[in-house]
């Protein structure tokens, strides 16, 4: 018997071991029509998890079991495997530079440019462009390059925006090399934006992992003092392999999940904790708002844009305007004000003591009661039971 001997089974779905949704299709053997490893097969999310293990890639990490393996429920199954020779490794392609570069224009066209002017000014866009090299198709979509620590220009996806940030899920992403009709194309994908890790500037920066570029792009220029890296999905780059960490090595790392994801992501942790990696998981979103799919770019976005409401009637009502001599209050008068906090947005003491005419003595006080909260990662309070951005 051969490998062709095996094949996707066409009878159900069961829980993908990576993803863990139920779109997972296992590998059987043709002869016997039983199954293999119950980690075997090919996940149907293939823009999302894109997880496929296939018998060879099984039995070639799996040497001992060539023979014998069991299935998940602990039963032995024995298959008719060849010792196969070991083939080369197919070597790793590339992109030229070039290539990328040659997309770095065309921003007037490009949808997640557009999108970016909802919350950002032209400076502040240009900045992203240049920290993450975005590129642009002739049909306005973004393309979000890969480079290694090395320039090495790995992947380059290919996705389509709306007006309001969200993407437009009518287009499916899709690989540059498929456009390019390179279908032997062997790429092996890295973090969005590893190639930033290299920058003296970045060097004692704790890294920031989100799962969406997006997501990657805006914390960059909200929260600068951090290096912010995305996975283009929650397995989009088989993360969890050492390979893929090699050059996080040495930093503080802490995990941004989607709200959905955060069980996963605590999972994936102690994988990483074991490769002896210094990683953490951010858990107030999962705390806030549980039951949802948001991830920390969704409350950066609200906040920008309830501060840009916010400037417009600041500078329009508080022109010669004198502030009056901070206040001593009671507790019942500092819940009142506490109350009338914004949703979605965070102070510094300093902008609580402005905005509500107090002292900051009162700040701490706030706080001792439980009306605000502050958030260590950004060195910002945020009234209680609401989100920190």
């Amino acid at each position: 018997m051969n490998y062709h001997s095996y094949s996707l089974t066409k009878k159900g779905k069961n829980i993908c071991p990576e993803c863990e949704r139920k779109t997972f299709v296992k590998y059987i053997d043709n002869e016997t029509g039983n199954p293999l490893h119950y980690t075997v097969g090919k996940c149907d999310r293939a823009n999302n998890c894109a997880y496929h293990y296939t018998p060879k890639q099984f039995f070639i990490d799996h040497p001992n079991e060539r023979t014998t393996a069991r299935t998940h429920n602990g039963q032995a199954q024995t298959w008719k495997v060849p010792n196969m020779p070991a083939q080369p490794e197919k070597p790793i392609d590339y992109f030229d530079e070039k290539i990328m570069i040659a997309t770095m224009t065309a921003y007037g066209r490009n949808s997640f440019v557009k999108a970016l002017q909802m919350i950002f000014d032209e400076n502040q866009i240009n900045n992203i462009i240049d920290r993450y090299k975005l590129g642009t198709t002739k049909t306005g979509g973004v393309v979000f390059w890969q480079v290694d620590t090395l320039g090495r220009v790995r992947y380059g996806k290919v996705m389509y925006y709306l007006p309001d940030l969200h993407r437009d899920k009518s287009k499916h992403p899709v690989g540059v090399h498929s456009l390019m009709g390179r279908h032997g194309f062997n790429h092996r994908q890295c973090f969005f934006g590893e190639h930033l890790l290299n920058r003296p500037e970045n060097k004692d920066k704790t890294v920031c992992i989100v799962e969406s570029e997006k997501s990657a792009c805006i914390c960059s220029e909200v929260l600068q003092d951090y290096l912010w890296l995305a996975t283009g999905g929650k397995s989009g780059i088989k993360w969890t392999n050492k390979n893929v960490w090699a050059g996080l090595h040495g930093r503080k790392v802490v995990l941004f999940p989607d709200v959905d994801a955060h069980r996963q992501w605590m999972e994936k942790a102690k994988i990483f904790r074991s490769y002896g990696m210094d990683v953490s998981v951010f858990d107030i979103l999962a705390k806030i708002a549980p039951d949802t799919q948001q991830d920390i770019a969704d409350h950066i976005v609200i906040y920008l844009q309830q501060r840009k409401e916010k400037s417009f009637v600041e500078d329009v009502t508080c022109i010669h305007t004198e502030q009056p001599s901070p206040r001593i209050l009671s507790g019942s008068e500092l819940a009142k004000l506490a109350t009338g906090l914004p949703d979605y947005n965070s102070f510094t003491e300093t902008e609580l003591c402005w905005m509500l005419n107090i002292e900051p003595i009162q700040v701490q006080k706030l706080a001792d009661n439980g009306l605000i909260y502050f958030i260590s990662f950004t060195g910002r309070y945020c009234r209680s039971g609401c989100t920190p951005f």
